[in-house]
């Protein structure tokens, strides 16, 4: 572990910090891990695969970074969305499952949870949008 401290000079305190503040997706990707292991040896490593690159899309994208309530899987080559999640979240979750490689097609199973982020018409028009 002292090697590990020289090539990273990053303190305890430090990593703990980092981990609190990414809990969500440190969980999400703990979670995948422990469902993964039995599925490696299986027929369904594509499938592992294409989840595991779906997984690094949605927590690369600040969209969709933290959020907890998003469930993702992929069975056959098809994604499955779940969760609750504000609706600009779901239009991205969406659209990068459409691109990821490895995902033949998308069921959504999102419901939206409270406003977008662009809840006011542009200055002077004075009405909400969606």
């Amino acid at each position: 572990m002292a090697w590990l401290r020289r090539i990273f000079p990053i303190s305890r305190a430090g990593m703990a910090l980092w981990a609190w503040r990414n809990r969500r997706e440190v969980g999400n990707w703990l979670g995948f891990a422990k469902r993964a292991v039995p599925r490696i040896a299986g027929a369904s490593r594509p499938d592992l695969i294409a989840e595991a690159r779906l997984r690094g899309s949605l927590s690369r994208d600040p969209r969709t970074r933290g959020i907890g309530h998003l469930g993702v899987r992929v069975v056959d080559g098809e994604a499955v969305l779940e969760g609750a999640v504000p609706p600009d979240a779901h239009v991205a979750a969406y659209r990068i499952a459409e691109r990821t490689k490895g995902v033949r097609a998308v069921r959504c199973r999102i419901q939206d949870r409270g406003r977008s982020r662009r809840t006011r018409a542009p200055a002077g028009r004075g009405r909400l949008h969606w």
